[in-house]
């Protein structure tokens, strides 16, 4: 009797299990818009083989249909710790 309560049971802890873990693996839809965060971004050096120079609070993306500049520069973004070759863009 004992064995057959607990067959019927696995079934149920297995629902259970999958409920509880899919709530946890969710994606959060409410997650910021990276088009409205400000990010940081680079531009070129005019001195070569200098490191980029840092901008500050740019209202630049990876994603976006124009090319983002600063000060007729073009802004990337910093990859690889020591090179900016990731073109950023603004819609």
């Amino acid at each position: 009797m004992k064995i057959q309560k607990i067959k019927a049971l696995i079934p149920v802890l297995a629902i259970a299990f999958a409920m509880t873990t899919s709530a946890f693996t969710a994606s959060d839809k409410v997650s910021a818009d990276s088009d409205a965060v400000m990010i940081t971004g680079y531009t070129a050096n005019d001195i070569p083989g200098q490191p980029c120079e840092k901008r500050q609070n740019l209202n630049c993306s990876v994603t976006g249909s124009e090319i983002c500049t600063v000060e007729g520069k073009q802004v990337y973004q910093f990859l690889n710790g020591t090179s900016c070759f990731s073109p950023l863009k603004r819609n």
